[in-house]
């Protein structure tokens, strides 16, 4: 029965169900003459509209949009503000937003020393930015604000570009002589967040996202397990009562506490209060593992903290700060001070825009993380893109209000989580009760003992050193434990941002490495299915002698052809040997599978033409099974079938199989027009069925031949004899892409 549907997928459902159990194979006809013509850009121009336009054509096909669901897009508070249930959510987005703004007052004030800024820095980070991405954010229950990492990567990128800011003990309370440099830091700071907002925001309106998936996981784990590391040992200071400048490296600030200590700097009321502030900390936690509902408790551990070293300086006299216990000293109050003046010149934009970069990738892909497991976890659709949008101009927010770069917090985001917020209304809660530690509240938080600070910073990052996630890749996958291990000893003893780096490279080196040498593997028939399976994996698969069937387990592009003519020449080498065992003189087919090849380039596209050119030169009639439609479009292009006739390109790996067996037999019995051509053959005849003469070869393979047709239906049976050729084909409608 003939058909003139040009691809499978034209054919009507039913026609398709037909099909599949028909006695004749499925053909894969390529595209026409006239159509070859045709520039491949017309198509590659369609596919990027409908990567840019995709997205808002399935979301209007409920039917037309009206002016709030455009402006819903923009500013997604509207879509929760139209439908929010007063009565079920309020009270849950109002403990969840009390709770997160008492752990981000002393978390913002602290991680803000990390990044080596003033710690009013850190709390105009967790006023303005949450505010704002309250109103753009599609998280509901993302937690925005300073986090440890990005504050680390911050201080390790900047500290050597301000010179004479390494002299700088205490940005809190700068020398006469260094206020100058910390506002030039200061300043430095803000203008990385505003390039940081600006990558951000082009990365959103471009759909560029993905490009950020190329920070793998175990390369993060990996490095933010060092940077971890390193900032819970630049905090042991503040426990002990010494002072140093710090250092991006473990061995750096366990050095410096070794020789502060061997020389007596050691202030044992510090070390007390500090040590106590950590165990309560930690208490804390297992007392919520323990007994789940005490979440909240945990969650104002660090306020809680804050307060009990607030309460403890002013009862033992230490308030005007030259008492053995450290303190903040200086906040200014007030709202944060527009900052919109030192946005330009960027003086150092050459060393600014690659750490932007870092630091910006980090966020991102930690921040859509979080949120995408908050949106998988509450049963609603994040929207990717309008997020990094949301981050975006939340970081534009701080770098206006005199903040630093902001992202989703892992930690404040549980808790919110936790306590059970609905909608962004928590993020609006925690963005007052900061604003109101500003305006009245930073006289108090002044009191703040550095030692406390410390305390909450050792215990919060404690959770970031992820040893379990290397335990597991070198149990799953060797080589993603090696690059978790690079970045993870790289960042902690070379620093964060050498670590990050270097495990970016080595992470793509390894992908590359993968692309350019992927997996082949020769088939061979399981039993009498139409199934056919490596040879390697299923020591029973049938391989019929004088067919070589090989399956191409990746996309061809030009970095893996030379890997996959390689692959091919050994097959059909290792084929020749196995042919004569079986009493066949050599390959005389190459069935090549390919069915994982979703997508090709011109390189690819070519080396099937050479492989066909050279199999015909050879004596070996190259046959395809399963090819896309885009690389069946390509190779008409090129044309294919100049050197592979119509009649060699199939649906099936059966049916492409059964076709050279049938081959083979039409040439043993000396019937005409069945010798393996030297030249070309573009006979668009599919083989017949003929019988095996007397010849070896047609002994051998008559059983064969038989075997590929059992287990066909009766009505093909039946057929048998009239010249199709293409019984035995049976119901072959399984997926061919196993092992």
């Amino acid at each position: 029965m003939e058909h003139t549907f040009r691809n499978f997928e034209d054919r009507p459902i039913g026609v398709r169900k037909t099909l599949s159990v028909v006695a004749d194979p499925l053909a894969y006809p390529l595209p026409d003459p006239d159509e070859n013509a045709r520039w491949s850009a017309t198509e590659e121009l369609h596919e990027v509209k409908s990567w840019w336009f995709g997205r808002k054509n399935r979301r209007s096909k409920n039917g037309p949009l009206t002016a709030l669901d455009y402006a819903g897009k923009v500013l997604p508070c509207i879509n929760w503000i139209r439908g929010y249930n007063l009565r079920q959510w309020l009270m849950f987005d109002l403990l969840a937003g009390i709770a997160v703004g008492f752990t981000v007052v002393p978390q913002g004030m602290s991680y803000a020393n990390i990044a080596g800024v003033p710690a009013v820095m850190g709390l105009y980070g967790a006023f303005m930015p949450i505010l704002v991405y309250s109103l753009f954010g599609s998280c509901r229950q993302l937690g925005v604000g300073p986090v440890a990492v990005t504050s680390g990567l911050i201080f390790s990128g900047l500290s050597g570009v301000i010179p004479g800011y390494e002299g700088i003990m205490d940005p809190n309370d700068p020398k006469p002589d260094q206020v100058q440099i910390q506002a030039d830091y200061n300043r430095q700071v803000i203008q990385l967040a505003f390039v940081v907002a600006i990558l951000y925001t082009a990365i959103g309106f471009l759909r560029l996202g993905f490009l950020i998936r190329f920070l793998s996981h175990p390369v993060i784990t990996g490095f933010t397990s060092g940077a971890a590391l390193v900032i819970a040992a630049g905090q042991l200071k503040y426990v002990f009562g010494v002072s140093y400048k710090k250092q991006d490296t473990l061995q750096g600030e366990l050095g410096n506490i070794i020789a502060q200590l061997s020389a007596g700097n050691f202030k044992w009321q510090e070390f007390v209060m500090g040590s106590l502030m950590i165990l309560f900390l930690v208490s804390l936690k297992f007392i919520q593992r323990k007994w789940p509902k005490t979440l909240f408790l945990k969650a104002l551990g660090p306020f809680i903290a804050c307060v009990v070293g607030i309460v403890v300086v002013v009862a033992t006299g230490n308030s005007n700060g030259k008492g053995p216990i450290k303190i903040v000293k200086n906040i200014p109050k007030g709202l944060p001070p527009v900052s919109i003046q030192q946005w330009a010149p960027i003086n150092n934009l050459g060393h600014i825009l690659p750490l932007a970069f870092i630091v910006m990738a980090v966020d991102m892909l930690e921040s859509t993380s979080i949120a995408r497991a908050l949106a998988r976890k509450n049963g609603y659709q994040l929207a990717y893109n309008q997020e990094v949008v949301a981050l975006g101009v939340a970081n534009f927010a701080g770098a206006l209000f005199s903040s630093y770069t902001t992202t989703g917090s892992f930690s404040r985001s549980a808790i919110n989580n936790s306590c059970g917020a609905k909608t962004q209304l928590s993020g609006f809660v925690t963005s007052i009760i900061v604003m109101c530690v500003l305006l009245f509240l930073t006289p108090v938080f002044r009191l703040m003992p550095y030692n406390t600070m410390g305390a909450i910073i050792i215990v919060g990052v404690s959770q970031l050193v992820e040893v379990g996630v290397g335990v597991e890749l070198f149990r799953v996958h060797l080589r993603d434990f090696v690059v978790w291990l690079t970045a993870f000893i790289v960042t902690t003893f070379a620093g964060v941002e050498i670590g990050l780096l270097s495990s970016i490279v080595l992470s793509l080196v390894v992908l590359i490495a993968e692309s350019s040498f992927p997996h082949t593997a020769i088939l061979g028939r399981i039993g009498k299915t139409n199934l056919y399976r490596s040879v390697r994996r299923y020591k029973d698969a049938h391989v019929v002698p004088g067919v070589v069937t090989m399956r191409l387990d990746a996309p061809l592009h030009f970095g893996n052809v030379i890997h996959f003519e390689q692959q091919i020449q050994e097959a059909l080498t290792d084929g020749d040997e196995d042919a004569r065992q079986g009493g066949v003189d050599g390959v005389k087919f190459l069935v090549v599978d390919l069915s994982p090849v979703v997508r090709s380039d011109s390189s690819g596209a070519h080396m099937l033409y050479d492989l066909a050119k050279d199999c015909n030169d050879k004596g070996i009639q190259l046959v395809l099974c399963n090819p896309s439609c885009k690389l069946i479009t390509m190779l008409g292009r090129i044309n294919m079938h100049e050197v592979l006739p119509h009649r060699w390109i199939f649906v099936h790996t059966h049916d492409g199989v059964q076709a050279a067996v049938k081959a083979m037999n039409a040439m043993d019995s000396g019937e005409a027009g069945y010798s393996i051509p030297t030249g070309l053959d573009t006979s668009g005849a599919r083989p017949k069925d003929v019988t095996p003469g007397p010849g070896h070869i047609g002994h051998n393979l008559s059983n064969i031949s038989e075997g590929l047709e059992m287990g066909s239906s009766s009505s093909r049976s039946s057929s048998r004899g009239s010249g199709s050729g293409s019984e035995g084909l049976g119901a072959d409608v399984s997926v061919e892409v196993g092992a």
